[in-house]
């Protein structure tokens, strides 16, 4: 039980944003007359928090092997629309006056999200860095072409599958978490590109074993060898990244 409450202090944070949603869902509880939206609302995050803190729910994702990810759970809490709901509902007939209270309140409750040395305002609609979305366009393939396989050096990794499917890694996140969250080998490639420098007289072998079209490389990461000796081209300079074409691996037509 100890486990289970730690998680949740964990989750919570240092806001009061639980606490809010705590005060709305006892207020619905009581307030809410409207069988449907108590069923969404109200009756759903009250079994939801119950299976949450019972041990038999731990006990069950451990033996599952997600007890480290036991506080994803809490993400099924309403907790935003239900606070939302009932601060409506609270301001009645003054909601002038009653929506700057509430934003007042949640404005209060939180902290300056870009403080945290984690965040940074979105550069794109995509909320995902402009490098990426200019190095996909350059290598996205044509309406009669096959995807492309790309390797990207590992600060992209994450971004390239938000952007587009058409640009396919040989080897995506899971190269890049703990140990103990995925049961795969590190990849060959990575191993290379994982190096300082980077030994291209290694990495370009592989990229052809493996399929792969386009390298991009961080310029600030040294590397060893020369890429166009090494039979790399390169097409694009786009930001902090050097774009190559691999030739040995052609570009696949669609099969119709």
């Amino acid at each position: 039980m100890l486990e289970i409450w730690t998680v949740f202090r964990n989750y919570c944070g240092t806001g009061i944003y639980p606490l809010l949603f705590l005060a709305a869902l006892v207020y619905l509880f009581f307030a809410e007359k409207d069988r449907k939206i108590r069923l969404v609302l109200v009756e759903s995050s009250l079994v939801t928090g119950v299976l949450f803190f019972l041990p038999l729910s731990k006990a069950v994702m451990n033996a599952l092997g997600e007890g480290e990810t036991y506080y994803r759970i809490l993400w099924l809490l309403p907790m935003t629309v239900v606070i939302a709901y009932a601060g409506i509902r609270l301001i009645g007939r003054h909601r002038r006056t009653g929506m700057v209270l509430l934003a007042a309140i949640l404005m209060v409750s939180g902290h300056y999200v870009y403080k945290n040395q984690f965040i940074s305002k979105a550069q794109n609609r995509y909320h995902i860095p402009d490098a990426v979305i200019a190095i996909c366009n350059e290598i996205l393939p044509e309406e009669d072409e096959e995807r492309v396989w790309s390797v990207f050096p590992e600060e992209l990794i994450y971004y390239v599958r938000q952007y587009t499917s058409e640009v396919q890694m040989p080897y995506g996140r899971e190269m890049l978490e703990p140990s103990w969250a995925w049961n795969w080998d590190t990849h060959p490639i990575y191993e290379v590109m994982r190096e300082n420098p980077i030994d291209l007289n290694a990495l370009v072998p592989l990229l052809t074993e493996y399929h792969c079209q386009y390298l991009v490389l961080n310029r600030s990461v040294p590397v060893k060898g020369d890429p166009a000796k090494c039979g790399l081209e390169l097409i694009a300079q786009i930001e902090a990244y050097d774009l190559y074409r691999n030739p040995a691996v052609e570009l696949y037509k669609k099969v119709n």
